[in-house]
């Protein structure tokens, strides 16, 4: 049996574990961006709308928050039953390899999730970058990488659980 879905290969746990660091490694990317741009090039803060004792104080019970549900959102978002559910966007799914299925399924619902957690961080990477705050910026790509790696589903297991609630299904 191949492992395709729609003529396209299906992705692999070390291929969707690559994925999910991938987007989540982005704010600290930003932070050193950042960080190089205020201290070479002398960037200004182009907007200021919140002190920056209350920009940090949103910014940390934000992260707080996201860190804290976390876990609840990947297995809210990441169980097998929903993601058997749910349908792939763009397919007929009428593909007869449910490993594949299972796996493309996976992917989709890891992206819904990465969008979810990523959320807050772009939202604080663009206050950082109104603020011109290079450190609230670096403690954000921080908190995303452990926030990556408090949150990251087991792909291996999520596929499998998958193509078994999918067999059962029919």
């Amino acid at each position: 049996m191949s492992n395709t879905l729609g003529g396209a290969k299906a992705p692999s746990s070390r291929q969707l574990t690559a994925l999910w660091f991938l987007p989540l490694s982005a704010p600290l990317m930003i932070g050193v961006a950042l960080a190089l741009l205020a201290t070479f090039a002398h960037y200004p803060p182009p907007v200021e709308l919140l002190t920056r004792e209350t920009l940090w104080g949103v910014s940390l019970a934000a992260m707080a928050l996201v860190l804290l549900v976390g876990r609840r959102l990947r297995n809210l978002v990441m169980a097998p039953e929903r993601m058997a559910h749910r349908p792939l966007p763009g397919s007929a799914e009428s593909s007869r390899d449910v490993k594949a299925l299972a796996a493309a399924k996976v992917q989709s619902s890891m992206f819904i999730l990465l969008g979810l957690l990523n959320f807050v961080s772009m939202l604080v990477v663009a206050a950082c970058f109104m603020h011109a705050d290079v450190e609230l910026a670096l403690l954000n790509g921080v908190y995303t990488l452990v926030l990556a790696i408090v949150t990251k589903p087991d792909f291996a297991l999520a596929i499998r659980e998958t193509e078994a609630v999918l067999r059962r299904q029919g």
